[in-house]
């Protein structure tokens, strides 16, 4: 019967015509039994017609049903970043939103290419679980985990096989992909941050439109309310880049300490929400929830409170500084984030290959962001690496910074909002 009926369907796919909610169904309900071949060849079709609006809804149901859900909940908010260099924002938002009263059931993931995972930052804290079981979520007021095997069981076979046929940047199907996810964790809303740009998996900002008015659509219509925030991803977010190093920084927000252009985006992505957490940041209530969550979630209370007072003290830190210095007086006009980024994840602070080990204390510090006045012999970055690291890394990092005589323009990162009125039902 899959023999018969599997190649009829793809010849459907291929030829461009639209498959119909059964057909689709039918498919990922009997994923585990289609050969990698002919999924690779269902996807390659998705990948070169295209998945229409309704394609794209069908696909996403029938990957969430096939799965366990969290108990929906009124009061229960996420957000989800399609990914940067710099980028902790969850890290910082979850207990933020915590203090303001919500529920925060978190799904999320490991550093892909040149871009940092939220799990792998959490996982340099000592003790820390992310590996929570559903029974364990459910009990959780607010929590940052890995997927389940429970959880969108479908979504794992077909993003391994997506990324090795090159049908990775299919809107429809990264759509199924996320929010079949999202929406089983139980949400009522949800934020997106849909990056463009060098760094970015969408270079351009009308494809991260594309993509973030499909998310829209197919939240609103399975049942959450959905935002998502088009922001750029050419430079570096924060000032400390790599797993060890972005949780000080996290830690630096809670204590409103935090860099503007980090800040900027919690606060925003906040609000999307209907939360203002400029109270719980300021009165200490929101670090408090970022204590109380590594406690639930393993972390021992006094290794909890040592982070939260001195990072370095425990967290790892690669042993060799390289500090990089400007050649010229003058503005910082660039720091290629795809650059950095790529350079860190080279040097061991992420993965080359799935399921490699990963250096938790290579990182990065940046003194200097786009705009600033610099003068000859000013730090402008400094890395944290391992002995002997390969001099061509350092000479790519050096590559990413340019120095003018002029002074450029610096504005929000935020292009725009998409809501549901903006998009389309075709």
């Amino acid at each position: 019967m899959i023999a018969m009926h599997i190649p009829r369907l793809l010849a459907k796919k291929r030829d461009g015509h639209a498959l119909e909610q059964n057909e689709i169904e039918w498919f990922i309900h009997h994923l585990h039994q289609i050969p990698n071949e002919q999924i690779g060849a269902f996807l390659m079709a998705c990948q070169i017609n295209g998945l229409n609006a309704q394609e794209t809804t069908y696909l996403t149901k029938a990957m969430l049903e096939k799965g366990e859900c969290l108990p929906k909940q009124d009061d229960a908010v996420d957000k989800h970043s399609t990914g940067g260099v710099g980028d902790k924002m969850s890290l910082i938002l979850a207990p933020a939103l915590r203090a303001c009263g919500a529920i925060v059931p978190m799904l999320a993931g490991r550093g892909l290419a040149h871009t940092g995972g939220t799990i792998d930052k959490l996982e340099s804290i000592p003790g820390f679980n992310t590996g929570l079981t559903i029974g364990e979520m459910i009990k959780n007021p607010c929590f940052i985990s890995r997927q389940t095997p429970e959880i969108a069981p479908t979504d794992s076979i077909l993003y391994a096989i997506r990324d090795v046929t090159a049908t990775v940047p299919c809107i429809g199907l990264i759509t199924a992909s996320i929010l079949s996810k999202k929406a089983a964790e139980g949400i009522q809303s949800l934020v997106l941050d849909v990056k463009f740009g060098r760094a970015a998996f969408m270079q351009h900002s009308e494809d991260a439109r594309a993509l973030a008015e499909s998310m829209v659509r197919v939240g609103t219509e399975l049942g959450f309310e959905v935002v998502a925030q088009l922001t750029q991803m050419d430079h570096p977010i924060g000032c400390m880049l790599g797993n060890s190093h972005e949780i000080v920084e996290t830690i630096d927000c809670l204590k409103g300490a935090g860099p503007h252009d980090t800040m900027e985006l919690v606060h925003a992505q906040a609000n999307a929400l209907g939360f203002d957490i400029t109270e719980v940041i300021s009165n200490g209530s929101a670090l408090n929830e970022f204590k109380s969550m590594l406690e639930r979630q393993g972390v021992d209370s006094s290794i909890a409170q040592q982070l939260i007072d001195d990072p370095w003290s425990v967290l790892q830190r690669a042993p060799q500084q390289y500090t990089l210095h400007a050649e010229q007086s003058g503005f910082i006009a660039d720091l290629d984030a795809l650059v950095i980024g790529q350079v860190l994840c080279e040097a061991g602070a992420g993965r080359s290959v799935q399921g490699a080990e990963i250096h938790h204390g290579i990182g990065i510090k940046i003194h200097h962001h786009i705009g600033s006045k610099v003068e000859e012999g000013d730090a402008i970055l400094t890395m944290d690496g391992p002995f002997g690291i390969d001099v061509q890394l350092i000479q790519r990092l050096k590559n990413s910074i340019t120095i003018s005589d002029y002074q450029v323009a610096t504005s929000s990162r935020i292009l725009e909002t998409v809501a549901i009125s903006d998009c389309s039902t075709t």
